[in-house]
């Protein structure tokens, strides 16, 4: 075998592994690009079905409360058309009233006192309604009064005397917009179906209204399939269906978003591999033809022995197969380097996915949460409002809706003001007026502002007598915001009739702020997270305050702006937990000498 065979051979031998293990975690690679924007388009829709779900909701809550107007209930239907054509005005749709018997009682898209159409004809899909007892939406259909196309929400229900009504909400099918995301550069189209398969909206301009939804879109609709379905005239598509109206919101985009990635990855992988393939074979063929040369060389000065002087050969030839040995490690060595490098970044790559897909996780856990805890407040400033604007309330009532709104609205301010002042020190937006003072009224405002809270779970909140008054450098408002933190959260995180103690001490050249409880303790898996944005522990039943996991993450963020520290320590789940502040002592008697 000549020698260029045996280098091709040999570089052959070494690049198959190098392309074999290198293929396999390309091929993930490139599944886990295609799994992403298909997970991207799914969000997108499922998000969507949400923000859709949310105009029937709000138009659901307002027709619940609608059939508990007092006007109603005393059959006063023209104080009750007026009220009705109040609260619809400026809303761009309809309230409709229907009687067991399919006549309207009220229309707001007519003017109040207006002679109401015989509409007797509809009996038939009323009662229906009335013997659903549910609030239904309605597929697309034309207004009678404005001949344009429509949705509705119907809630059917009875008053005293067995009176029972239908009452409706429709509004223009084009005002479903609002639920849509504004269009994009990439041909992304976001489009809402009803149960029959027509468009209702699409976020593009020029979408007919009405339309079928095309074949392969309404076989998945029929199927009740969720996942990607493609699309024959090229590009995706995903559906998500909306719990509440029976409706399918579709998203469909291009094969570039879905594939795109993936497949500039294969390209230039392929390539790259291509081209490591070309300069093997050059290097081969060049090394090859250096050596046949020193060889050859080597052969003529050997065939010229006995016949004529001794040829000395060139030493570069000699040196050229002595090297040989080298130079084959030496490849070995840079190929091995290559695939050290390769799979370092692959590690990389895979590393700083999981961190993108764990902080991912943890922004749409906590929108849920921040959504959860501004909704939770709205329900009962809601009907508050509501029963405000009732007439012929009693003092003790129009007391108690204001009481409930102002005590909803001081949750939802503490929530935006945990928000900001997060927001404010993270980006080193925040300020301290730090100055000498003592330890002690710092404890005692925090203990003052939240002895009602402790008093409300029938805590015993004590602070441990001090043998020393301990002065500290610091901002007052700040400190107190800390201590009142880990007091509250001591607080919600015990149960009732707990001892919680707050105590100071000296440690060195430090002052030891601890405050410890006797509650629910810490999980071990919580501890070394439990400062990190938006940690919480699990929510119990009993624990009804809520929060967004700010507020451990702002206490260390103001004692590191101090100069100090703050750690957590607990035994388990039940166990209690002790929070432990660091801060650099203030020596008072050093200050007032350095003054005089």
């Amino acid at each position: 075998m000549k020698v260029r065979s045996l280098l091709a051979l040999t570089i052959t031998v070494a690049l198959v592994p190098v392309v074999v293990f290198f293929a396999a975690p390309l091929a993930r690679l490139v599944d886990a690009e295609r799994d992403a924007g298909v997970r991207s388009l799914q969000e997108a829709a499922r998000a969507t079905s949400v923000a859709v779900d949310a105009q029937w909701n709000e138009a659901s809550g307002l027709m619940r409360a609608l059939s508990a107007s007092s006007k109603l209930e005393a059959e006063q239907m023209d104080a009750f058309d007026a009220k009705a054509h109040s609260i619809m005005n400026g809303r761009g749709a309809i309230l409709v009233l229907y009687d067991a018997n399919g006549q309207q009682r009220v229309n707001t898209a007519m003017p109040v006192g207006t002679v109401l159409p015989d509409t007797r004809a509809e009996r038939e899909r009323i009662s229906k309604l009335l013997a659903g007892t549910r609030v239904s939406v309605t597929d697309l259909m034309t207004g009678p009064v404005v001949r344009r196309p429509m949705v509705a929400l119907e809630y059917p229900f009875s008053l005293a005397e067995d009176r029972q009504y239908v009452m409706a909400y429709a509004f223009e099918a084009k005002q479903m917009v609002k639920a849509l995301p504004p269009p994009d550069n990439e041909g992304t189209t976001y489009l809402i179906y009803d149960s029959k398969a027509k468009l209702i909206q699409s976020n593009r301009s020029g979408a007919l209204i009405g339309a079928e939804a095309p074949p392969a879109i309404a076989a998945a609709m029929r199927s009740g399939q969720n996942g990607l379905v493609p699309l024959p005239e090229g590009g995706y598509a995903v559906l998500a269906s909306s719990g509440m109206s029976n409706w399918w919101v579709v998203v469909t985009a291009s094969e570039e978003r879905i594939d795109g990635n993936a497949r500039r990855i294969a390209l230039l992988s392929g390539l790259g591999l291509l081209m490591a393939l070309l300069l093997a074979v050059a290097t081969a063929w060049a090394i090859s033809a250096r050596i046949a040369k020193a060889i050859g060389q080597t052969s003529a000065a050997a065939g010229a022995i006995g016949s004529a002087p001794p040829l000395r050969p060139a030493p570069s030839g000699i040196a050229e197969v002595d090297e040989l040995g080298e130079s084959i490690y030496q490849a070995a060595h840079l190929l091995a380097e290559a695939a050290a490098e390769r799979e370092r970044l692959l590690v990389q790559a895979q590393h700083a996915r999981e961190v993108a897909d764990a902080q991912n996780r943890a922004k749409d856990e906590f929108l849920a949460m921040l959504g959860h805890e501004l909704r939770n407040p709205m329900a009962p400033i809601s009907v508050a409002a509501h029963m405000l604007a009732m007439p012929g309330l009693s003092e003790q009532q129009l007391r108690q809706a204001s009481e409930v709104i102002a005590r909803q609205s001081s949750h939802m301010n503490r929530l935006v003001n945990d928000l900001l002042d997060v927001s404010r020190v993270t980006r080193g937006l925040i300020s301290l007026d730090r100055k000498p003072l003592s330890i002690q009224p710092v404890i005692a405002s925090a203990v003052e502002q939240t002895g009602s809270l402790a008093a409300g779970q029938r805590h015993q909140l004590a602070v441990a007598p001090m043998t020393e008054d301990l002065w500290v450098n610091g901002d007052a408002i700040r400190l107190v915001q800390v201590l009142a933190n880990l007091l509250a959260n001591a607080i919600k995180y015990s149960p009732p009739q707990s001892a919680i103690l707050v105590e100071a001490v000296r440690d060195g050249g430090d002052l030891l702020l601890t405050v410890s409880d006797n509650g629910s303790g810490i999980e071990a898996g919580l501890l070394p997270r439990i400062f990190d944005l938006f940690s919480q522990g699990v929510r119990r039943p009993d624990r009804a305050d809520g929060g967004l996991g700010l507020g451990l993450a702002l206490v260390r963020k103001i004692v590191e702006l101090h100069g100090g520290s703050v750690a957590a320590y607990s035994e388990g789940p039940g166990q209690g937990s002790r929070f432990v502040i660091r801060l650099p002592l203030h020596d008072m008697r050093e200050a007032t000498a350095a003054a005089q």
